[in-house]
């Protein structure tokens, strides 16, 4: 039985290598100096970031960068997915910056502090900022940009603010009424558009163009070809940007991807594809990401659990599941030999992993046993929901699932279908999915795997237990208590109510040209960079 699946699991792999986008990237990023400094990775995008090896500043040059697919909006205030904000940087700054120590650093901003005592967040903005569109960036202005995440159903992801208010014409001021530790990384991180663009051209106009303060313009967006912008001249920091323009170009297809990059096509790759990795380290190129708990990537499972008339709203059929997986291979199988297995939802550096968390034993046959005390010694029949860059993992299921006596038809739907459906449906089954890793998963796990969160909630019975430990990790005083507390919540999630769990986890690889510098792709987390520094010798 044991060669028979390990059979099962070469083939996996083979499916997994031809699959179209299988494992291929999630988005691109580009090139940093051999070393991206903290300061760089924040937003120390000053005009000595961008000299040549001669000293000698670069502008002009097209910067071109390879995606396996668009955003599904460009619209943040209802961005579905961590990818939106990564597509839109070039035109849409954020409030803050992430550093690589956890901490954040004003960007559009120019102040942001918190009050504990008072439960308040103050932010403070820069004078004479406009928007591409001649609008003021001013605070009634942010303000809205907050009213538009609270209405879209993002409340959770801002952590649930009571109040937001223009206090004057450049502070802004949100009020709560419990205290959360996350304020900065959360409100920091909202990319902030031009109120009188909307105003002006519509919510469905937004969906598909947008107008910020950043240092490019839209351009044009062509759904599944390319997404570019052209330099903004009015761009507030001087001297800046060096790039004439950048263009995400949409290549679903890996080897369609090397090959233009190959050509001088394409800049940059962002992937996790084994064989594309292979073939560009053997050629040379420079993979210039960092590996760290926010750049990693987590294939996973998540089950049903809400609806009790189904077989995974059982607790005991969930852990039957579980030891049918072959941890250690399936991660492999699942990534060319790259991957590593996870008893939790998080990498071994985030703040969330628990070093007492274990493995579910590899066991098929404990597996059957626990199915037939739960009333199924013959299995059944479910569905296992995917869209089609993750088919490598329906497959690997599938064969883990048949080897227990569960037969599992797999059903392909696209993202916009599958982003709807987890929003508004109960989804029978399982679904495939296809995450960013986290050093603070707190957020995270509210937004996605929470009743507070903005979709799954019809798909996953959230236990009191697991929510309070959650919850409270938000509200925790210190660092020490949040991750005692998320740690608590993430082996929950995982081991003792088995809602989801990983199959693999891989880090990102950037290969860039030579002549590429300065963006600071997957230097700090996965969807922010520096256009504004970014410069290429040479075109």
């Amino acid at each position: 039985m044991r060669k028979k699946f390990l059979a099962l699991l070469m083939s996996i792999a083979l499916v997994g290598g031809l699959l179209s986008g299988c494992g291929s990237n999630k988005t691109d990023k580009q090139a940093t100096t051999e070393t991206a400094s903290k300061e760089a990775a924040a937003g120390d995008s000053s005009k000595d970031n961008a000299k040549s090896k001669n000293g000698d500043g670069k502008y002009g040059g097209d910067l071109k960068i390879a995606a396996v697919e668009g955003p599904t909006t460009l619209f943040p205030p209802q961005a579905p997915d961590t990818g939106v904000p990564y597509y839109v940087s070039p035109a849409a700054e954020e409030l803050g910056r992430l550093n690589a120590d956890g901490t954040v650093t004003p960007w559009l901003a120019k102040e942001l502090i918190t009050d504990p005592d008072i439960l308040t967040y103050t932010i403070k903005l820069r004078e004479g900022v406009k928007f591409q569109d001649g609008s003021l960036c001013n605070a009634e202005a942010v303000k809205w940009n907050f009213d538009k995440f609270i209405e879209n159903g993002k409340a959770a992801e801002l952590c649930n603010p009571v109040t937001v208010e223009a206090t004057d014409d450049l502070t802004v001021v949100i009020h709560f009424d419990t205290w959360a530790n996350n304020w900065d990384t959360v409100i920091g991180g909202v990319r902030i558009v031009s109120k009188e663009a909307y105003d002006k051209n519509g919510e469905e106009w937004c969906k598909t163009h947008v107008v910020g303060t950043g240092p490019f313009k839209f351009d044009s967006y062509t759904q599944d070809s390319s997404l570019k912008y052209v330099r903004n001249d009015e761009y507030r920091l001087e001297g800046q940007p060096y790039l004439d323009s950048v263009e995400f170009v949409i290549i679903p297809d890996p080897n369609t991807q090397v090959s233009a990059f190959q050509n001088g096509e394409i800049d940059t790759i962002t992937t996790y594809d084994p064989v594309v990795t292979d073939t560009l380290t053997q050629q040379g190129y420079s993979n210039i990401a960092q590996k760290n708990a926010n750049l990693a990537n987590l294939k996973y499972v998540l089950f049903n659990s809400k609806d009790k008339e189904k077989p995974f709203g059982d607790l005991k059929v969930r852990q039957a599941v579980m030891h049918s997986i072959d941890w250690e291979n399936i991660a492999k199988a699942l990534s060319g030999g790259y991957g590593v297995a996870s008893p939790l939802f998080a990498t071994e550096d985030s703040w969330a992993y628990n070093t007492e968390a274990e493995f579910y034993e590899y066991n098929p046959e404990q597996a059957k046993k626990m199915l037939a005390e739960a009333g199924y010694p013959n299995g059944f029949e479910t569905v296992i929901n995917t869209i089609e860059k993750n088919q490598d993992i329906a497959v690997a299921m599938q064969a883990c699932l048949q080897e227990i006596g569960i037969t599992a038809n797999i059903n392909v739907m696209d993202s916009s279908e599958m982003s709807a459906k987890q929003q508004a449906d109960n989804i029978e089954g399982l679904i495939m999915g296809n995450g960013s890793s986290q050093m603070d998963f707190t957020n995270n796990y509210i937004r996605l795997y929470s009743s507070e969160g903005i979709k799954n909630l019809g798909i996953i019975d959230y236990p009191k237990d697991y929510e309070e430990a959650l919850f409270g990790a938000r509200e925790a005083k210190t660092i020490d208590e949040k991750k005692v507390l998320l740690q608590k919540a993430a082996k929950m999630l995982v081991q003792d109510y088995c809602l989801l769990f990983p199959v693999s986890i891989i880090y990102n690889n950037n290969f860039v040209q030579s002549n590429v510098y300065d963006t600071n792709f997957f230097q700090v987390s996965a969807s922010q960079w520096t256009p504004e520094a970014a410069y290429k010798i040479g075109n």
